[in-house]
């Protein structure tokens, strides 16, 4: 059995002991920040219990190679459909009448709900009701970021696993080990993502890039009219992921870079040198816990009175 997860040694141990004992709980809730693996060890637990093996998940029989190919008939996952913010009381009710279904392949069933802390209550208390009293063949795996969006009689009913991301060494070890990119981009990607590997990852893939150097192109034309607003409109489609806004600020770089270099004479040649200066100051203060919307209106009125001042 190897464990999937860089560092996190505590929550590796709880879990091979519940593997290696065959008592792993009838609930698990896993948290963490995005990009720490959650769904990595979701998985796992998930490959573990249809394996059923004392060495599990062995990676070689029938049901391992099932759910790596996420076609296991007995591993079902829960989320958010598409056009909804959060799992709706339905998705639990049917849930529910499908744990008292037999396994079709083996002796257990797994259902994974993901982003679990978008029930609201009545979507919990629904699941509260299976969770006190699960069928014995059932396992359930909760993901979530924010566990105060829980109640606590669901809280009570999980054993809660904490991830972590690890020390940068291990980050970097891992990333060059598993992935071709040198190690000063690793480095810069662990940096920004504060040793968090699938946010480093995201990064280093350039995730989003496409709509990145549009934006930073118009960004820049309204810059260069002063509109704020719509300078402020550009930015607020990258306000749910701060990968993404990463992405953004790379790729405004890039066009500011070869905006200097095409016309160096130009008028604008000045501020845009100027303005490129202050946004490693934005790369910075992007992975701390600034508000995105109060990021995006500080850097609005940076880049407005550093570029016109300049000019």
């Amino acid at each position: 059995m190897i464990f999937p997860l860089v560092s996190n040694e505590k929550t590796a141990l709880t879990v091979k002991n519940f593997i290696k004992e065959q008592r792993i709980p009838h609930a698990i809730l896993i948290l963490g920040d995005g990009g720490v693996g959650k769904h990595t060890l979701a998985d796992f637990l998930a490959k573990a219990i249809v394996c059923g093996k004392s060495d599990a998940p062995c990676d070689m029989c029938d049901n391992c190679r099932l759910a790596d190919s996420k076609n296991h008939p007995d591993i079902s996952t829960v989320a958010p459909e598409d056009d909804k913010k959060s799992i709706v009381i339905s998705q639990i009710r049917e849930l529910r009448q499908e744990a008292f279904v037999r396994p079709h392949k083996t002796l257990k069933k797994v259902f994974i709900i993901d982003k679990a802390d978008t029930m609201n209550s009545a979507s919990q208390n629904a699941l509260l009701k299976v969770l006190e009293e699960p069928p014995e063949a059932v396992m359930f795996v909760l993901i979530a970021e924010n566990k105060a969006a829980f109640l606590e009689t669901i809280i009570s009913r999980c054993v809660a696993l904490n991830l972590t991301a690890p020390e940068f060494s291990k980050a970097a070890e891992y990333l060059s080990e598993k992935t071709k990119y040198s190690e000063e981009e690793i480095a810069d990607a662990l940096e920004k993502s504060q040793n968090n590997i699938g946010r480093a990852l995201t990064l280093l893939k350039g995730k989003g890039s496409a709509k990145a150097e549009l934006s930073a192109v118009e960004f820049l034309d309204f810059l260069y009219k002063n509109d704020q607003y719509n300078m402020l409109l550009t930015l607020n489609a990258f306000s749910k992921k701060r990968v993404e806004v990463d992405a953004f600020l790379k790729a405004l770089k890039n066009e500011v870079t070869k905006r200097i270099k095409n016309d160096p004479k130009s008028q604008f040649a000045k501020p845009l040198l100027a303005f490129y200066n202050e946004i490693y100051g934005f790369e910075q203060a992007l992975f701390t816990n600034i508000n995105l919307n109060l990021f995006f209106s500080n850097m609005v009125c940076t880049a407005i009175q550093i570029f016109w001042r300049n000019k």
